[in-house]
């Protein structure tokens, strides 16, 4: 079956090319071990699951209860809430937190290059990974009511305002399924794309896209809340479990991640191939939408590290979630990676980033996303949320009247690239 709609002869390429290829057996996913972190029966109880309450302070009293947290968050976000669409997709795109703009709730998947290496992850039928960013009505409201939407608003913000309670963005991406690919373990829909084109010697979306209608399948969600006594927010990361193999604990750069195949990943590859930056080397035939070479995508940090207490956490909870869900629910194939957060009494202060100071952070201390921040895992100064979501200064551009002091709300790089009208944030 046709999934493309576009004009100018652009889809008999895009499905000539698609035809060619066949995405790669679903690797098999072992059981977590369970533990002492669970899921509450009542979230699978009744006929949705509770909205998590980010205002109740004495909650988040242990390890545990922020993968709760985040965990419930993600079964809340991705409830049918309208026809024909989850709650996150009926969020504001992040394109609203300007007042007045068209279609505040349209979602575009308009994101290819990584924050970053500026890379794109390619999958194994050669298409572009997609991005899309969202925002609730916390969130929304906190930005226009302060003008932060304007660089004299951002300008003039106290460093040290902080996002309120409930304040919720996320990033959801997507693969293009194939006419004839079994997509049946993954949330699908269509969406609007960008379509890509070479750009400043490199490939992405230029100013002006064409665009297209495709399958999309859901293979990654980063969610950040802000709730009580945390305004750096918690950060969590949920993939689908068939999207990459994880390194083992003493992976040697020689050896072979997994004999198993993977979305993003064919099997017998060795740890050194995977995760290459492609930024400088990718190639596009724009007719068809292909590009070369396909990534071969390992996750370095499999709950995104963190003590043995965290990682049994995760593990206990992904296999407490997993087992209640109902047996044909699709997000039994997907997990948290890791979440991470400050502990104890440590404060989001201006001026700060862990890559001098790594002590206010706790959980899942270098968490990344294999489908988000591919190319950047082994690096240590962007190896981890905060590493990049900081409240340091902005200083890199040559435009003065474009820099920022450093501010707590900072750590939004929704914020900061509406503020510097550039595609992504460097730090």
């Amino acid at each position: 079956m046709n999934q493309f709609t576009c004009g100018a002869g652009v889809c008999a390429g895009l499905l000539a090319a698609s035809m060619a290829f066949t995405r790669p057996a679903p690797a098999a996913t072992p059981d977590p071990a369970p533990g002492g972190c669970n899921a509450p029966a009542s979230w699978f109880s009744g006929r949705s699951v509770p909205k998590p309450d980010p205002g109740n302070a004495a909650q988040f009293n242990s390890n545990c209860a922020f993968h709760q947290f985040s965990w419930q968050s993600f079964l809340w976000l991705t409830q049918v809430a309208a026809p024909g669409k989850l709650r996150f997709e009926t969020l504001y795109s992040d394109r609203a937190i300007v007042p007045g703009a068209p279609r505040p709730r349209e979602h575009v998947l308009g994101g290819v290059n990584q924050a970053n290496s500026h890379g794109i992850l390619v999958d194994q039928n050669g298409r572009a990974v997609y991005t899309a960013m969202m925002i609730d009505d916390v969130y929304r409201n906190f930005v226009i009511k302060n003008q932060l939407y304007t660089a004299e608003g951002m300008q003039k913000a106290d460093a040290g305002m902080v996002f309120p309670n409930g304040a919720l963005s996320l990033k959801s991406t997507w693969k293009i399924v194939a006419p004839g690919e079994d997509a049946s373990r993954f949330y699908t829909t269509d969406a609007t794309i960008e379509l890509l084109s070479k750009v400043d010697g490199g490939v992405g979306i230029d100013a002006n896209p064409k665009t297209a209608r495709a399958k999309v399948a859901l293979v990654g969600l980063h969610v950040a809340v802000v709730v009580a006594g945390h305004p750096e927010a918690i950060w969590a990361t949920f993939e689908h479990v068939d999207n990459a193999p994880d390194f083992g604990a003493d992976q040697r750069p020689s050896d072979v991640v997994s004999e198993h195949s993977y979305t993003f990943y064919k099997g017998g590859t060795i740890a050194a191939d995977c995760n290459a930056n492609n930024a400088s080397i990718i190639e596009l035939d724009a007719r068809t939408q292909i590009l070369s070479p396909p990534t071969q995508a390992c996750r370095q940090y499999r709950t995104g590290a963190g003590d043995l207490s965290n990682v049994n956490n995760i593990d206990s909870l992904n296999h407490s979630v997993l087992s209640q869900l109902a047996p044909r629910s699709p997000w039994k194939n997907y997990r948290e990676v890791g979440a991470v957060w400050f502990k104890g009494k440590n404060k989001l202060v201006p001026d700060w980033t862990p890559n001098v100071d790594p002590n206010p952070m706790t959980g899942s201390t270098l968490l990344s996303s294999a489908v988000i921040e591919t190319f950047t895992q082994n690096t240590t100064s962007e190896n981890g949320c905060f590493s990049c979501h900081n409240t340091m200064a902005v200083t890199d551009t040559n435009d003065i009247t474009r820099t920022l002091s450093g501010k707590n709300i900072n750590t939004s790089h929704i914020l900061l690239q509406k503020y510097l009208n550039v595609a992504t944030v460097k730090r």
